[in-house]
C-alpha cells in the first residue's frame, strides 16, 4: 500500500473553535435537488443501526448478578439511543431460547420501556447454549432488521456453553455447528458480535466468547462484578454508533452541597446530547438551563430524564449550541459522576475516481464530504481544522492502513495507489468535537477483463481399444487465456460435471480423464484471472470403441452369465429403507402439504413421492433417499450438494436423516426454499 498525501494542519484549540462557529454561518446550498438530499439522509444511517441483545438467563445469573445490573446496563444503552430510528430486539436464552423478541422499530421511550420490561419478565434455570442463541439473533437480523441501516449484537454472558444433560453429546455438537453458521452469516453481512464475559465467580471462560468477537469483528470484555455491566454497555454504545463518553464531573459534593457543572454543545452536529448522572442518592435533584439562561421547569425535566436505580440520563434533543449548566444538589460529600455522550446529526460520503490505470498499475483519488442534518458541509475550515483519515483493507489479506486526508475545496481529499488485482474496502473517517463519523464503504480493484475460451464447448473426441491408454490428460492453459494474466495465471475449477470424481479430476491445470471409465458425458469448467473475473466453458466428452462386434459379444455374454451368477448376492446386499418418511417442500409462496410414505428398495428417487407446487431449488428427479448401514438413520443424496441446518453452514451431496429428527435441506444457506424430512423407523 502507498500513503496518501499528509494532511495539513490539527488544530484542536479554542481559536479553532470559534473558526469553525464563524464559518458554519457561511454554509452555502450545495447543488443537489431535495429528492437526492433525502435520499442520502435516508441512507447515511446517522446514529440509527439495527441491534439485538442475546441475555444470558440461565440459573447462574441469579447468582452472579444478584441485583439484576444487566438490566441497568440495558436501560442505560436504551436511554442513550436516539428516541427514533433504530431496529431493536432481544434474545434471552438458557438450554433453550426463553425469549425471542423481534427486531421492531423504537421510536419513542414507551418503546424503549416496553422491550426493557419485556426482558426482565423473562427468567429461567437452565443451563447455557450459546451457539443456538446468536444463530436465532443473526436470523433476526435476517428477516426483520431494516435493510438500510448496520447491524450490531451485544452478547452478555457469565459462561460458555454448557450442557451436562446432554449424555450422548448430541446436542452439543448441534450447538457447535449452529455457532459457526452464525459465526459464517454475520461475517457476510458484516454483524459485529460483541461479548461481554461476566465472570464473577471466576468460573466463567472467556475463550467462546473472545473467540466469536474475533471471527465477526466485534469487541470482547470481561468483567469482575456486575456492577461493572453498565460501563462495559456504555463502551459498547460508543463502538456500534462511533460516538465516545466526554466525563464532565466527577467528584464529590461539596459543602453547601451544590455543584455547578459547565459544559458546551458544538455548533454542529449533534441532534440529541445524553447527560448522564450517576449518583447511589435517589434523592439528589439537578436543574438545567441553556445558553440564554433560561431554566427548564421540573416537569419538563421529568419528561427529559430515563431514571434506573444507579443513574439518570437527561436526553436534550436538538440542543442549543454554546455553553449550558447543569446544578446538581445532594447531600454533602456524595458521589457525583456526570457523563455526557452525543448523538449526531453528522454523515459522512466518500467517493472514488480512478486517475490512473497502467500495467498492473492503479490510481485512485478520494473525495470524502461531510454532511449536517441532510446538508453538504461545503466550508474549507471544517476539513481544515479537523482531522479526516481513511482506513484501508486488504480483502485478501485483512492487512489495514490508516492514512490522513488533507483539506479540499469543499471535502477532505487524497490520493491512492494500487498494484495488482487486489481488492481493497475504503472507509473515511472524522472527529468533530468528540463525535467520530464514519462514512460509506467503497472498494477500489483496477479495471479487468475476463478470461477468455478458445472454443465453447470444447469437444473430446476418443477411440479407444483394448491397449489404448487408460489416461488422457488436457492442459486447460491451451484451451483459455487472459488478456492481463496470460494462460498461466489462470485459477480452473470444475463447478458442474456428470462424471464422478473417481472418473474425471482436475489437478491445477491440468484435467484427468479416465477415459476408458469415464464414457459419454459433460462438465463445466471455471477459469478465474488473478482479479477474481471468471468465464465458463462446457467440456463434452465422447468416446468410440473400435473393438471388433465379436469381442463386444463375447464381453456382453461373459457380462449377462456374471450377473445370472451374482445376481442372488447383490440382491441380498440391497439396502431397504424400513421406516416411515414424511416430506415438506416449501418455498417462497408457503409450504406445501407434507407427504408421507412408506421406505422402499434401493434408491428411492423423490420425484416419484413428491411433486411441489413451487419452485424450492432442487431437481427432486436427481435427489433420492438411501437407507443407510444401521436402521436408525437414512441419507439424502444429491449431485448437486446442498446445505442443511445440521451441517453448520457446510455444503454436502449427502445429509443424515437420524430416526426422529426434521432435517431442513436447501440449495443456498439462507434456507428460503427447499424439502423438510423426517424418518421413523419402523418398531
Amino acid at each position: 500500500m502507498k500513503n496518501i498525501k499528509k494532511a495539513g494542519s490539527r488544530l484542536y484549540t479554542a481559536a479553532a473553535a470559534c473558526l469553525l462557529g464563524l464559518c458554519l454561518g457561511l454554509f452555502a446550498e450545495i447543488a443537489l435537488t431535495a429528492p437526492a438530499k433525502a435520499a442520502y439522509a435516508a441512507s447515511s444511517g446517522a446514529n440509527n443501526m439495527n441491534v439485538v441483545f442475546v441475555l444470558d438467563g440461565s440459573g447462574s445469573m441469579y447468582t452472579t448478578d444478584r441485583e439484576k445490573l444487566r438490566f441497568e446496563a440495558l436501560e442505560l444503552f436504551l436511554g442513550l439511543s436516539t428516541e427514533s430510528g433504530n431496529y431493536m430486539g432481544a434474545v434471552v436464552f438458557d438450554d433453550g431460547i426463553i425469549l425471542q423478541r423481534d427486531i421492531a422499530p423504537i421510536q419513542n421511550r414507551a418503546a424503549k420501556s416496553e422491550l426493557s420490561e419485556e426482558v426482565k419478565r423473562a427468567a429461567s434455570n437452565g443451563d447455557t447454549d450459546i451457539g443456538s442463541a446468536i444463530l436465532t439473533a443473526v436470523r433476526m437480523l435476517k428477516e426483520s432488521g431494516s435493510p438500510d441501516l448496520p447491524s450490531a449484537m451485544i452478547l452478555l454472558s457469565d459462561g460458555n456453553t454448557d450442557l451436562p444433560k446432554d449424555t450422548s453429546g448430541k446436542k452439543l455438537e448441534e450447538s457447535a455447528h449452529r455457532k459457526a453458521a452464525a459465526i459464517d452469516y454475520a461475517r457476510q453481512k458484516e454483524i459485529a458480535v460483541h461479548s461481554v464475559c461476566l465472570n464473577a465467580n471466576g468460573k466463567a471462560k472467556l475463550e467462546e466468547l473472545r473467540e466469536i468477537s474475533d471471527a465477526t469483528g466485534g469487541t470482547c470484555v470481561e468483567v469482575k462484578r456486575a456492577e461493572d455491566l453498565k460501563e462495559v454497555f456504555n463502551q459498547f454504545y460508543n463502538i456500534i454508533y462511533a460516538t465516545e463518553t466526554m466525563n464532565l464531573v466527577d467528584t464529590k459534593l461539596p459543602r453547601s452541597g451544590e455543584l455547578k457543572v459547565p459544559f458546551s454543545i458544538p455548533v454542529i452536529g449533534v441532534k440529541e446530547a445524553n447527560i448522564i448522572i450517576n449518583t447511589l442518592n435517589a434523592d439528589t435533584s439537578y436543574s438545567l438551563f441553556t445558553p440564554k439562561g433560561y431554566g427548564y421547569t421540573r416537569a419538563e425535566l421529568d419528561a427529559m430524564a430515563i431514571r434506573a436505580k444507579t443513574f439518570t440520563v437527561i436526553k436534550i434533543e436538538k440542543p442549543q449550541p454554546g455553553d449550558w449548566e447543569l446544578v446538581v444538589r445532594g447531600a454533602r460529600k456524595d458521589q457525583v459522576k456526570i457523563d455526557m455522550v452525543y448523538n449526531t446529526d453528522l454523515s459522512m460520503r466518500l467517493e472514488e475516481k480512478q486517475t490512473q490505470s497502467e500495467g498492473q498499475k492503479a490510481a485512485w483519488e478520494l473525495s470524502a464530504q461531510v454532511w449536517n442534518d441532510a446538508e453538504a458541509v461545503s466550508e474549507e475550515a471544517v476539513y481544515r481544522e479537523y482531522p479526516f483519515w481513511i482506513v484501508v483493507t486488504d480483502k485478501a489479506t485483512g492487512e489495514t492502513e490508516k492514512l490522513d486526508l488533507s483539506a479540499g475545496a469543499g471535502s477532505s481529499v487524497g490520493q491512492y495507489a494500487t498494484e495488482g488485482y487486489g481488492k481493497y474496502k475504503v472507509q473515511a473517517f472524522c472527529k468533530i468535537d468528540g463525535m467520530k463519523v464514519k462514512s460509506n464503504v467503497v472498494t477500489l480493484q483496477k479495471a479487468n477483463t475476463a478470461p477468455v475460451w478458445n472454443d465453447d464447448p470444447i469437444v473430446i473426441d476418443k477411440k479407444i481399444h483394448l491397449f489404448s491408454k487408460s489416461l488422457l490428460k488436457l492442459d486447460l492453459n491451451t484451451y483459455a487465456s487472459d488478456a492481463e494474466d496470460g494462460a498461466d495465471g489462470l485459477h480452473f475449477q470444475i463447478v458442474d460435471s456428470t462424471f464422478g470424481e473417481d472418473e474425471v479430476s482436475l489437478e491445477d491445470a491440468a484435467l484427468k480423464i479416465k477415459i476408458k471409465k469415464c464414457g459419454d458425458g459433460e462438465l463445466t469448467v471455471e477459469a478465474a484471472d488473478a482479479a477474481g473475473a471468471v468465464a465458463k466453458a462446457q467440456i463434452q466428452i465422447r468416446t468410440v470403441s473400435i473393438t471388433g462386434y465379436l469381442v463386444a459379444a463375447v464381453l456382453l455374454v461373459l457380462l449377462l452369465a456374471a450377473l445370472v451368477v451374482l445376481f442372488p448376492v447383490l440382491r441380498s446386499f440391497t439396502a431397504v429403507v424400513r421406516g416411515t418418511v414424511q416430506v415438506l417442500t416449501y418455498g417462497e409462496e408457503g409450504t406445501d402439504q407434507p407427504v408421507t410414505f412408506d421406505g422402499d428398495q434401493g434408491r428411492m428417487v423423490l420425484s416419484r413421492y413428491v411433486h411441489p407446487s413451487q419452485d424450492i431449488g432442487l431437481h427432486l428427479e436427481k435427489c433420492y433417499l438411501n437407507a443407510a448401514e444401521k436402521k436408525d438413520c437414512i441419507y439424502f443424496v444429491s449431485a448437486q450438494g446442498v446445505y442443511s441446518d445440521q451441517d453448520g453452514g457446510q455444503k454436502k451431496k449427502k445429509v443424515c436423516v437420524r430416526a426422529g429428527m426434521e432435517v431442513n435441506i436447501s440449495s443456498d444457506m439462507d434456507f428460503t426454499k427447499g424439502i423438510r424430512i423426517s424418518y421413523m423407523p419402523y418398531q
